[in-house]
């Protein structure tokens, strides 16, 4: 038998019936692969003691014991407590915990926000996505303010000379209050980007200071076509936190980038293990991956802002082979995200 607690994204959400499908297709996964034992499936969408859904309540009023708890997590990062996840174990004698999809390491580990961005993103030509110019060294698109994005925001707003070489957004209080900002002032900087232009994404377009909540696309191509490296400003900072890879990372191996990753710096690890080739090692002098995240950034900011625009330009030429095969091992990794997500218990 199966137990299912949790929530997932509304309906008419972006991948809300995404999740919803996912859910139901794990939920019979298990039924097949676990017959004769009681089995508890949770979601973990905005589970935990510290959301007022009822979720938690609810995992926490079930009767009898569990040999078996299945936690799933499929589009946001886990925000259960550990000591939240205790008490679960010991309630219901749990005897093993599987931890299914967007989990760093984890044997039935997938990456839903692949599958998406191979399956959704705009089929691209090359002519549309290479770099013409390198006008701007470096691209940050940012929507929510989240701690680290202000911070990083600021250091910039510091030196407008580094500014005014990028592209920099940083989108606004919400509207409904979250405190994505955890009580530091948001300042936000945008662009003329018509949420208009972004009508596949649906929904918040007006919340975040208009920033367009664009899931699926690189955003304007005049922009694109003329700058260098984009910073991809991950929805987790913290190193001490697991890699978690959204559908910010995908977005410059679609559109033929390098990138640099303003989040953990194992991400780079986690991509090359994944079969990915990363950009690190032109600018190998700079400790990238083993200094602060804020610095890191800065440090390659820097860098290509004192290069000549040419030879910024002949770096790219260079990195081009490198940035066509991300393009088609991406293709091959969705699938294998696919795979994966309808056969958990056969990989």
């Amino acid at each position: 038998m199966i137990e299912q607690v949790g929530t997932h994204f509304p309906l008419d959400w972006p991948y809300g019936n995404d999740e919803l499908d996912i859910i139901n297709k794990t939920h019979e996964q298990i039924k097949k692969h676990f017959p004769n034992q009681r089995n508890l499936l949770i979601n973990t969408t905005w589970f935990g003691s510290q959301f007022d859904n009822n979720c938690w309540t609810e995992a926490m009023n079930l009767e009898g014991a569990f040999d078996n708890l299945f936690l799933l997590c499929v589009i946001d990062p886990e925000y259960l407590f550990p000591e939240d996840l205790q008490k679960i174990i010991t309630k219901y004698k749990i005897k093993k915990v599987h931890r299914i999809g967007m989990y760093e390491g984890e044997p039935m580990e997938w990456n839903f926000h692949a599958l998406i961005a191979n399956e959704r993103m705009p089929a691209y030509t090359e002519e549309q996505v290479l770099m013409r110019s390198a006008d701007f060294a470096y691209m940050l698109y940012q929507r929510k303010p989240r701690l680290h994005r202000i911070e990083i925001t600021n250091i910039l707003r510091e030196q407008p000379h580094l500014l005014e070489r990028g592209i920099v957004t940083l989108g606004g209080v919400a509207k409904d209050g979250t405190d994505w900002q955890q009580g530091l002032e948001v300042v936000p900087m945008t662009i003329d980007d018509l949420p208009a232009d972004y009508n596949q994404t649906q929904g918040d377009h007006d919340d975040h200071a208009g920033v367009p909540n664009d899931l699926v696309t690189v955003g304007r191509l005049d922009l694109w076509q003329n700058h260098f490296l984009n910073v991809v400003s991950e929805t987790e900072f913290d190193e001490w936190k697991p890699v978690f890879m959204t559908e910010k990372i995908w977005k410059p191996m679609i559109g033929l980038r390098p990138f640099h990753v303003h989040g953990n710096p194992r991400s780079y690890q986690w991509l090359r293990d994944r079969g990915f080739r990363t950009f690190n090692h032109y600018w190998k002098h700079l400790p990238v991956e083993t200094t602060g995240q804020h610095d890191a950034l800065m440090d390659v900011i820097n860098h290509l802002v004192d290069m000549p625009q040419s030879a910024i330009e002949q770096m790219y030429v260079d990195m081009l082979p490198d940035l066509l095969y991300n393009k088609e091992r991406l293709k091959e990794f969705s699938k294998e995200q696919k795979h994966k997500m309808e056969n958990v218990f056969d990989v």
